[in-house]
C-alpha cells in the first residue's frame, strides 16, 4: 500500500522574495511554518561566534561546558583561524563527552591549511551527577590570532567565547587529552 502525503503550498501567503529567505520548521503545536534561518540556528543545536579577543599560542582555552557527568554531550565543531600571524587554517572535530565512561572522544574529521592551529583538546570530567564536563582547546598557532568557532548537531554543550584556563587540572577531576 502506498501512503499519499499532501504537501502544503508554503508560498500561498508569502511573496516570492520572502519565501526564498525562509526554511521549513514546526511550531509548538505541530504546524508546519516558514521561519528565518536564524530562528533555527539560534535554537540551541547550532551556532557560530568569533573569539572576543585574540587567542595566544601555547595556552588552554575553555570553549564549552557540557551536561552533567551522567549525560552524554556531543557536537560537531569547526574552528577557523584568520590570517593574522600565519596562514589561515580550519579544523573540523567530532566531540563526545560524559563523566562515567572511558569513551570520551575528540576526533579531528578534517583540516584545511598547512598546519594545525589547535594542537590538542581535552575533556575534563568527574564521575558525578552534579558536575558538568568541560571542553578545552590548546592553541598552537604562533603569537596572537583571531578564531571563529562554529558548532552543529549539538546535544548538551553550552558554547562560549574562548576563556583562558590553567594548564593544571582542577582537584578531584579527571582529564582525557587528545593530540592532533
Amino acid at each position: 500500500m502506498i501512503e499519499k502525503i499532501i504537501i502544503k503550498d508554503y508560498n500561498n501567503d508569502l511573496e516570492t522574495k520572502d519565501s526564498l529567505n525562509r526554511v521549513k520548521a514546526v511550531d509548538g503545536s505541530g504546524n508546519d511554518i516558514l521561519v528565518s534561518p536564524g530562528v533555527v540556528t539560534n535554537s540551541g543545536g547550532c551556532g557560530v561566534f568569533a573569539s572576543e579577543s585574540r587567542l595566544e599560542q601555547d595556552k588552554w582555552y575553555r570553549i564549552a561546558i557540557g551536561s552533567f557527568g551522567n549525560t552524554a554531550s556531543s557536537a560537531i565543531i569547526n574552528i577557523c583561524k584568520y590570517y593574522n600571524n600565519g596562514t589561515p587554517t580550519s579544523q573540523l572535530f567530532y566531540v563526545s563527552a560524559d563523566g562515567y565512561s572511558d569513551g570520551q572522544a575528540v576526533i579531528q574529521l578534517a583540516k584545511g591549511g598547512i598546519s594545525n592551529s589547535i594542537a590538542k583538546a581535552r575533556i575534563i570530567y568527574q564521575v558525578s551527577t552534579q558536575v558538568r564536563v568541560m571542553l578545552d582547546i590548546y592553541i598552537a598557532s604562533p603569537k596572537l590570532n583571531d578564531f571563529t568557532i562554529s558548532y552543529s548537531n549539538n546535544i548538551g554543550f553550552s558554547f562560549q567565547s574562548p576563556k583562558e584556563v590553567s594548564a593544571d587540572i582542577p582537584e578531584g577531576y579527571s582529564v582525557k587529552e587528545f593530540t592532533f
